[in-house]
């Protein structure tokens, strides 16, 4: 499955890169599957990652290729509206845009992972500029598996750089700042607290 990964994560070149990898054992078949599914359910509900996350500071808003909010499973094309605590760029509205570039599901094979891209929002998509504190190239995938008696939930961050191509000061200070503190690991906790809620608890 490690060449699902390969084909999926987008190459480090430059930036920060962040990786984080939980796992939970079962030795029933069965069982794995059925929380394999449960896992795959929760990644792909976007709009209840939040609820994921105990003490969220983020809110995740799944939108459609024309903008509008949607409830139901992720598709490649979508938008994400994030909603981080304080000011957020003006380009974006107030909050900060990726959209799903990439899905690769293969429930036979018990895989499935989806990758996020820092966009223009959906009301500006030939803007050419991004609402993200990160820059254009930045990329985030999660990926949920099963190897042998194992459920895995990836999270892989890569180019991470900080977006100060804006045209308000504010919102390259703002970004810097932001971008700053997920430079500096204080994402990290957010990112692993998502990871273990689509892995589920053990009970």
């Amino acid at each position: 499955m490690e060449r699902f990964e390969k084909d999926n994560i987008p190459p480090q070149i430059r930036g920060k890169k962040l990786d984080i990898t939980k796992q939970r054992l079962f030795r029933d078949p069965l069982k794995l599957k059925a929380t394999f599914t449960e896992a795959r359910n929760r990644l792909l509900h976007i709009n209840n990652w939040a609820d994921l996350v105990a003490g969220a500071s983020s809110t995740f808003y799944l939108l459609d290729k024309t903008g509008q909010e949607v409830s139901r499973i992720a598709k490649e094309g979508d938008y994400v509206k994030i909603d981080i605590p304080g000011p957020g760029p003006a380009h974006g509205n107030g909050f900060d845009w990726v959209t799903i570039t990439k899905i690769d599901e293969r429930l036979e094979e018990l895989y499935v992972m989806l990758t996020l891209k820092p966009a223009p929002p959906p009301d500006k998509p030939d803007s050419g500029k991004v609402a993200h504190f990160f820059k254009a190239n930045a990329s985030t995938t999660l990926v949920v598996k099963v190897e042998d008696e194992k459920l895995t939930v990836i999270y892989a961050g890569r180019n991470e750089e900080i977006n100060r191509e804006n045209d308000r000061s504010l919102d390259n200070i703002r970004n810097m700042f932001v971008g700053l503190g997920a430079k500096l690991g204080l994402s990290h906790p957010q990112w692993e607290k998502l990871v273990l809620g689509i892995l589920g608890s053990e009970n």
